[in-house]
């Protein structure tokens, strides 16, 4: 078997993966931009995190992976993802039933189409050079409430699912990177968190979950097949 069909087993529904991309400066607009993302999540994780993901998706099937990349969100098939340097990530708080995956994937199935935000990625760079690092205070670039870009829209599915259950009387889930670990943070920046807004989310706040309270584990990545 190739790496798609094993993976193929072992991944479900609901599941995020991680993508660490690559480009080089023929591509100077994504090349810069991978840069950017880069060194932003290593500035806020630290050196010794996994801070080099740039890009989050959410498998639904093997021929629907929700994927919110540039120019507009699309399906992807999972084989596509494992020709990149990827990592499975699964939700350890619960275990989603067969009702939970339908409505998420209702959720990005009507943001199929929606625009990538560019902007939304200057906004959360400039919030946090302002030191706001966790809640998105000012919103310079940002063209409108619909568009997004791809971690925050993955994070937007999952706090849709969340609301919903709520509103049937179901507080199964809790709001995602909302408790800071203390042993990986500084007692400054505790001291003054609330909570982690789904417009600041980045592709590494799923790598470095520890950094939080442990809601993702790695179930296997592309070093597993090397």
């Amino acid at each position: 078997m190739n790496t798609t069909e094993i993976v193929s087993r072992i991944i479900k529904p609901g599941d995020v993966i991680s993508l660490d991309e690559s480009s080089t400066l023929r591509h100077p607009f994504k090349f810069m931009g991978l840069k950017g993302i880069r060194t932003y999540q290593k500035e806020l994780f630290g050196e010794d995190s996994d801070w080099r993901p740039t890009h989050t998706v959410m498998y639904f099937a093997d021929d629907r992976v929700f994927s919110m990349t540039y120019p507009v969100a699309r399906w992807e098939s999972l084989e596509y993802q494992t020709r990149q340097k990827f990592k499975v990530l699964r939700y350890t708080k619960r275990r989603y039933t067969d009702k939970n995956i339908k409505m998420m994937f209702e959720t990005a199935s009507g943001l199929i189409g929606s625009k990538y935000d560019i902007g939304d990625l200057l906004d959360i760079m400039i919030n946090k050079m302002l030191g706001y690092a966790h809640q998105k205070k000012i919103s310079v670039f940002e063209f409108s409430k619909n568009f997004k870009v791809c971690s925050t829209a993955v994070r937007a599915i999952q706090e849709k699912l969340r609301k919903d259950l709520e509103e049937q009387g179901d507080f199964t889930f809790e709001r995602l990177f909302d408790k800071l670990n203390p042993e990986k943070w500084d007692p400054s920046e505790i001291k003054g968190f609330s909570r982690t807004d789904v417009e600041m989310t980045t592709p590494a706040h799923y790598t470095n979950s520890e950094w939080f309270d442990y809601e993702f584990i790695t179930v296997c990545s592309w070093r597993d097949f090397r």
